[in-house]
């Protein structure tokens, strides 16, 4: 950290605020909010807020780990895990997760705030002003401070439950509030984006003020894209479109349609609402760019006719008997879109390309489930373009969470990670593997044989319902080390891996992985030994892991002659006949067997980054 560049950019921010102040900033901000925020200060983004970032600085032990947030017992791994339900949508994963989510949290949660407003619309006389009416839900205090978080928290609630595959973060809240402000203030929606990026940057001029870099290239890993929960960001925004929507035809207001139009456009580019990816096979996955910028595209007319359709063109006529009719077409559908996912699963086609084109074809569907609506023989009232399109998007919204329906019970069973030198921190057991399966199983479609599998250090708990990976096999032969955070409310444990190893000549690496609890030692994996190109007097050399080390061994027609520990650096051992020696020069430590003057070159020990 640089002081006097953080003295530079503080000095250069109190300037511009006292200017800012010397032109009647505070008189301007007073009057742009007396009439919306309780005396001007948008209370309900300030508490959501607040009780993210406690949660990150003390249940996630972000106050004394910061860079290293616990996460593992915060996460919706299953819906029989409800506590990770309730918490995931607080939790995160990381400091530029939350910093990333808290910014835009600010900036759209004051706008959508603003649009709420803290007083009732029909407030007239001064004495309103502070009581805001007899009912309890226009007191302005119930409007600050109970019902803007009691939304966000329950967008992230229903975002976590309905997503497909476990979450983490508070980013479904965040897109519910970008829909809401979409329709509701749609051109402060698009200087949103501005100033959140503008936020973004500002923390990062404080947190790191200089930054220096090099030529270098990082461990193999997923692209930033494939973690990123696409479906949950989509279901937040469409409830929060329905909000807004709903928000604007109880007040009786339509924004500017090309505003809606245009603002869902650009903010759906730039905040990637267009990102849909899906794991193709092991360590491939496939991002849908021109797909998801259409599906935007098609949502925006939709978004458009929600805020500003028309209230006074009625063609929708509507009964008891007919919305009974609508409601359980569109509930048989949803449940053939679901039988139609369970037989992917089970013929072994569940692939993203099916999954695309099981959605697109059952979206037509949808019509006959309002169609009905429009016979005027049954008129008793009716519905406006506004009110079709809402029902639209929460139509959408539903097809959305449907797959989550199937796929979120999940048990897990630990018998995959037993007897393959694991250890066991409370209800976690770690083990390291290179063809691991998952001991999940989905409680609805059973086992699914998915023949994929994965390398790493394996992170399991039956009673949370887990089973992930604390760190790749990539990292761990890019770094040679890695830890993994585990515990839960009140108490944290940390398991150092590493990974130690030989690249035998004309041959794969022979490496060992350890596991590490409170200076607790355990060889969790062992990689098959490995024979060395070339032989020496008549005799091939093996490198093989132990239960504590390394060992060479020589062999003649496929019999072991002899066997010794790989020797210190710069030392020696006896190998029957000829001798195995280490040497260590330029920066490298090489394995050799020699008789005599003949010297060969078994294998060189693995260097990390």
């Amino acid at each position: 950290m640089s002081t006097p560049t953080l003295v530079a950019l503080t000095l250069a921010l109190l300037v511009v605020a006292a200017f800012a102040w010397y032109w009647d900033a505070l008189d301007w901000w007073r009057l742009a909010t007396e009439d919306r925020f309780y005396y001007g200060v948008p209370w309900g983004t300030a508490l959501t807020t607040a009780v993210v970032v406690t949660f990150y600085l003390f249940a996630q032990g972000g106050l004394s780990s910061w860079s290293d947030p616990l996460t593992f017992p915060f996460v919706s791994w299953s819906y029989f895990y409800p506590f990770g339900i309730l918490t995931s949508g607080i939790a995160h994963g990381s400091p530029s997760h939350i910093v990333g989510n808290m910014t835009a949290t600010v900036v759209f949660a004051a706008v959508a705030e603003y649009a709420w407003g803290h007083y009732p619309p029909a407030r007239r006389d001064d004495g309103s002003m502070l009581t805001g009416g007899t009912r309890l839900r226009d007191r302005p205090v119930v409007r600050a401070l109970v019902v803007p978080p009691a939304a966000m928290f329950a967008v992230a609630v229903l975002t976590a439950l309905f997503s497909f595959g476990p979450a983490l973060g508070f980013s479904g809240a965040v897109f519910g509030l970008v829909g809401f402000v979409l329709v509701t203030r749609p051109r402060a929606g698009v200087v949103a984006v501005v100033v959140t990026a503008a936020l973004g940057t500002l923390l990062d001029a404080f947190t790191a003020p200089v930054v220096r870099g090099t030529i270098s290239s990082g461990a193999p890993g997923p692209p930033s894209w494939a973690s990123i929960a696409f479906q949950a960001h989509m279901l937040g925004f469409l409830l929060g479109v329905a909000a807004g929507a709903s928000l604007l035809a109880a007040r009786g207001r339509r924004p500017s349609p090309l505003a809606v139009l245009g603002a869902t456009l650009l903010v759906g580019l730039v905040q990637s609402l267009w990102l849909i990816a899906f794991p193709a096979q092991s360590d491939v996955w496939v991002l849908y760019r021109g797909a998801g910028v259409s599906l935007v595209a098609l949502l925006a007319v939709v978004v458009t006719v929600a805020a500003s359709g028309r209230e006074d063109i009625p063609y929708l006529s509507v009964t008891p008997s007919r919305w009974l009719l609508s409601a359980g077409w569109l509930l048989l559908v949803t449940g053939l879109y679901g039988l139609l996912l369970l037989l992917l699963t089970v013929v072994g086609d569940a692939s993203a390309i099916s999954f695309a084109a099981i959605t697109v074809a059952i979206l037509p569907l949808v019509v006959p489930g309002i169609y009905p609506l429009a016979d005027r023989r049954w008129a008793t009232t009716s519905l406006s373009t506004r009110g079709t399109a809402i029902g639209a998007v929460l139509v959408g919204a539903l097809l959305v969470a449907s797959p989550a329906l199937l796929y979120g019970p999940i048990t897990v069973d630990d018998a995959s990670v037993t007897d393959t030198g694991e250890v066991t921190v409370e209800d976690y057991t770690l083990t390291y593997g290179e063809n691991l399966s998952s001991g999940q199983q989905f409680a609805l479609l059973g086992d699914i044989e998915t023949n994929q599998t994965v390398a790493g250090v394996a992170v399991v708990s039956e009673q949370r319902s887990m089973w992930t990976l604390g760190a790749r096999e990539s990292t761990l032969s890019y770094q040679g080390n890695a830890t993994v955070t585990v515990g839960g409310l009140g108490w944290r444990e940390t398991v150092e891996a590493n990974r130690t190893g030989w690249s035998v000549a004309g041959n794969d690496s022979v490496y060992a992985v350890d596991l590490v609890v409170e200076d607790d030692r355990t060889r969790s994996f062992r990689a098959d030994p490995r024979r060395a190109d070339g032989r020496i007097d008549g005799h091939n050399v093996t490198v093989a892991a132990t239960t504590d080390g390394f060992e060479v061994r020589l062999s003649r027609n496929d019999e072991t002659v002899a066997t010794a520990a790989v020797p210190e650096v710069n030392g020696t051992a006896s190998l029957g006949p000829l001798t195995a020696v280490t040497d260590r020069s330029d920066g490298s430590t090489t394995l050799a067997v020699e008789s005599g003057d003949t010297r060969l070159v078994v294998a060189e020990r693995e260097t990390y980054n």
